[in-house]
């Protein structure tokens, strides 16, 4: 088999395995299917919004999509995996199908087609583009497209960033196509400028300000140096004590005092006389005049 034929066969039959895939997951929200061949295995990974339903009970809808994989569709050594889809909101194929199936239910195609736009902007797509085929509202067929922001249409823009599905509604009248093409969030279109928002400017303070500023902290380090290592009450208090004393500039012995010298009183002060100590003689002579007057005293009686 050649290189070409090969590569054929192997893209049909994935396009086979995606569309059994939408039939049979079609109320698990499917997103969509990646099959990686291995050495030993082939893994086959299920996207979808509603992982529970694609595993079924105990694993029974993954036993039975294993089994018609291997035998229909002739895929060896499977192992099948599901991946939940975060934000299916942003998922072509999810909401193709959701549009889709209620359609057949009997909601108006204009009113469901809106709300998936505006739901598909709210979650932060760069732009949508929805379009339902077929039997609308008369007996001739036509098409209705709804769009909002930008979707690019071709290039390699549209190849990287767009998100394309397709699926069927079908109904009394006949078959209904829709076409959901999504731009995703993280797409970087050619010749879009994105402008940075400008930095705050800084607001110069005069010099004055600044000066205080500086006095202030200066004397903030002086005081944080001047209590380093204080840490108890009683030591602030002696501290305080302290400062209310008057030092002494020269402290004077006694020693270096003359003895012949007196002392000399200060200025604005009178002198102070010494006081000299009564001898044992002058209170003798106290006694006898004492003693004369009493007896003078007498003799006058």
């Amino acid at each position: 088999m050649s290189a070409v034929k090969y590569f054929i066969d192997q893209n049909s039959r994935r396009l086979k395995i995606d569309e059994f895939l939408a039939r049979e997951l079609n109320s698990a929200g499917y997103g969509g299917v990646e099959i990686r061949k291995m050495p030993m295995k082939t893994e086959v990974i299920i996207h979808a919004s509603r992982p529970g339903v694609v595993i079924g009970r105990r694993g029974s809808k993954i036993r039975e999509l294993t089994e018609i994989l291997e035998s229909e569709f002739g895929v060896q050594n499977v192992q099948v995996e599901v991946s939940e889809i975060e934000n299916p909101w942003l998922n072509a194929q999810v909401m193709a199908s959701r549009l889709a199936r209620q359609l057949e239910r009997g909601v108006r195609f204009r009113r469901m087609a809106y709300w998936i736009l505006r739901r598909v902007m709210r979650a932060g797509a760069l732009g949508c583009e929805i379009i339902v085929k077929g039997k609308l509202s008369s007996r001739r067929a036509r098409y209705q497209k709804f769009k909002q922001a930008t979707v690019a249409k071709t290039g390699e823009p549209a190849d990287l960033f767009v998100d394309e599905a397709d699926d069927i509604a079908i109904l009394k009248p006949g078959v209904i196509g829709v076409k959901v093409r999504i731009m995703r969030p993280d797409a970087k279109l050619p010749g879009v400028i994105n402008i940075k928002p400008p930095k705050p400017r800084k607001v110069e303070e005069p010099d004055v300000l600044k000066r205080v500023e500086e006095e202030e902290v200066v004397i903030e380090e002086e005081v944080k140096e001047g209590l380093e290592g204080i840490t108890d009450i009683e030591e602030l208090r002696e501290l305080e004590e302290l400062d209310g004393l008057e030092l002494v500039e020269e402290v004077i012995k006694p020693e270096d005092v003359p003895e012949d010298e007196p002392e000399t009183a200060e200025p604005g002060e009178e002198p102070v006389e010494e006081k000299e100590a009564p001898s044992v003689s002058d209170t003798e002579e106290a006694l006898k005049e004492l003693e004369e007057i009493e007896d003078l005293d007498k003799t006058e009686e």
